[in-house]
């Protein structure tokens, strides 16, 4: 198990906090290095500041081009990113071993010699114009922003990540140098460091390429405020599409109180799968939306608790959200049945037990939960929640935080007969606007080569023997490949077909993708309901798309899927209210799709 080992921590002299966790399973090591600064440290009229430098550091410093880092990167078999939240910013370098030490020389680099050159920011700065108005195409996203906007009026959180058009077109390499100085600095900063590594070994590395760099004894981070209060705040969208969306959502406290565990099995009870609580409720008893999801939006000071739903039709909205209403009063009274929380807690340990097949996504949750709790061991310790007492807690978080008095409420809806060629109409001066701005600012430099790229050298590959899969043949002809891993005490089950979306026949595209979506509705042996209470109860993680069915379930639960899994693909059901229930789902998807400019775009 993961929590049989600790994360190492150093402190360098310098402030720098050092975090490693070896893990020698395949050669790569995962760096990353994250600033306790993010868009709530800026102020006014430098809105987008944090997000812009994230981009910047990109573009150069003393030693290397606007293309090095990323050719260094490619040269080096690897892959690098960079991440600007309310609250922090990252970056992130996934090397092979051999390689691993180079991200520290960059990321070093980086956090000290950065060049901020005017003509580059120039470019930048409309990829970023560019970037904010796609953002704005992802209408979820969008919604549950104006709606932080609208509850934390009295903290930074109000103001968006990516910043404002009229500060972003009025942002200089001044304002980029003055906030890179004051908060870049290593007594801000964690280095994460996860993978092929010793810990020894990855603490001299990074006290070589930071150790003399200088700290800021005084810098200090500010505390901001929020007014709590009985209050419900509402956000409307009126955007050009065909399938309405809306939440319900509530303020609760942020990742520095470590209550992760306890909220995401709140999640998966009540709105997580096809056996969550309000599935039940509002899809296959009431019918009145398509699909529901909660989930967590988690930020440092707080948080928001959303249960989000796709309606079958708008006018049903009122409605949807008053059973909610009803049912969350219900559980603040009563609580869950004992089945209902066994099946939580069992989805949240096999999702945990997929992060030990990914050094970058524990390296990500390593540094948020240090940055939020200053608590190194806390992913380690994720799944040591006392269970005796959750279900008496998850009451309690209900009747305390999911109230009715202090509900949140936004929607997008389809745009009002008459507004089309009014909402054309804002996008248009919204583009004459940044086309009369950005023209004024060009680019007058030639486009700059890699010139570090050409220093750096490869390290030799370390030898390693890649897991080899077994091969069986049963007596039916299907081919198995399998690979026993007993460390992590999980199983992933593959099944393709030939059957995929290609084989649909003419007229009836889509019907391989409506046969997928029937394989959970019932079997002869089990109801729809019966059946996912059945997968969910053993913590059965099961998906299937055209041409391929995944499973994902714990070690000692495996027999029991494979014998589930036999059940859907030999005695599935296809009955004719479920095929209704799935047509209706289907309809909303492809609504959904096509009011989605970012989905849609690489299909057209």
């Amino acid at each position: 198990m993961m929590n049989a080992k600790k994360i190492s921590k150093t402190v360098l002299d310098n402030g720098l906090t050092v975090l490693v966790y070896p893990n020698h399973k395949i050669p790569k090591v995962s760096s990353q290095l994250w600033y306790n600064v993010g868009s709530k440290d800026e102020t006014s009229g430098e809105r987008g500041v944090a997000h812009l430098i994230e981009h910047m550091i990109f573009k150069g410093t003393d030693t290397l081009s606007e293309s090095d880092i990323n050719l260094i990167t490619t040269k080096l078999s690897g892959d690098c990113n960079a991440f600007t939240s309310y609250d922090y910013t990252g970056y992130m370098f996934d090397f092979p071993t051999q390689n691993w030490h180079e991200s520290l020389n960059i990321m070093a680099d980086c956090m000290k010699n950065c060049t901020f050159k005017q003509d580059l920011l120039t470019s930048e700065l409309k990829a970023v114009i560019q970037e904010l108005k796609m953002y704005r195409d992802y209408y979820s996203s969008s919604l549950i922003e104006e709606l932080i906007s609208s509850i934390f009026i009295d903290h930074p959180y109000q103001h968006p990540i990516i910043g404002y058009k009229q500060d972003l077109w009025n942002l200089t390499r001044e304002n980029l140098v003055s906030f890179y100085k004051k908060h870049y600095v290593p007594n801000n900063a964690t280095l994460v460091i996860v993978g092929d590594v010793e810990s020894n070994e990855a603490v001299d590395m990074a006290k070589k390429y930071f150790g003399h760099i200088e700290s800021d004894p005084s810098y200090k981070k500010d505390n901001f405020y929020h007014r709590k209060d009985l209050s419900c705040k509402s956000v409307t969208l009126y955007r050009d599409i065909s399938q309405p969306l809306a939440l319900v959502a509530f303020t609760i406290s942020g990742s520095r109180e470590k209550k992760d565990y306890l909220t995401d099995v709140l999640a998966w009870i009540l709105g997580s799968g096809k056996g969550s609580y309000f599935y039940k409720k509002l899809v296959n008893e009431l019918k009145l939306v398509t699909e529901v999801e909660a989930f967590t939006f988690d930020l440092f000071d707080y948080g928001l608790f959303c249960i989000c739903f796709s309606p079958q039709n708008a006018e049903d909205i009122p409605r949807i959200v008053e059973v909610i209403n009803k049912e969350l009063a219900k559980i603040a009274r009563s609580g869950f049945s004992q089945n209902e929380i066994n099946r939580a807690v069992k989805r949240a340990k096999v999702d945990y037990l997929s992060l030990l097949e990914s050094n970058q996504k524990q390296a990500g949750i390593i540094g948020k939960a240090y940055l939020a709790a200053e608590d190194e061991n806390y992913l380690l310790e994720y799944l040591n929640w006392p269970l005796d007492e959750l279900p008496q807690q998850l009451q309690d978080f209900v009747a305390k935080n999911l109230r009715h008095t202090v509900e949140h409420f936004g929607s997008v809806l389809p745009l009002p007969e008459g507004e089309q060629a009014h909402w054309l109409s804002l996008q248009e001066l919204s583009d004459q606007e940044d086309m009369r701005v950005l023209s004024r600012k060009v680019r007058s430099s030639e486009f700059e080569d890699g010139l570090y790229v050409n220093e750096i050298k490869e390290g030799l590959i370390k030898d390693f023997i890649f897991p080899k899969a077994h091969k069986i043949k049963l007596d039916n002809g299907l081919e198995v490949l399998y690979y026993d891993n007993p460390e992590i005490g999980k199983v992933d089950l593959i099944l393709e077909l030939k059957a995929n979306h290609h084989y649909d026949p003419e007229g009836q595209e889509g019907l391989c993708g409506f046969v997928c979506e029937m394989l959970t509705e019932g079997t002869t042996k089990y109801s729809s309901t019966e059946l996912i209470d059945a997968l969910d109860s053993h913590g059965i993680v099961f998906n299937a798309a055209p041409g391929v069915i995944t499973m994902s379930m714990l070690s000692s639960e495996f027999k029991r899927g494979l014998e589930l899994l036999n059940e859907i693909l030999s005695n599935s059901m296809f009955n004719k209210e479920s095929i209704e229930k799935v047509r209706a789902k289907i309809g909303a998807d492809i609504k959904n799709y096509w009011d989605s400019p970012s989905q849609f775009a690489d299909q057209v």
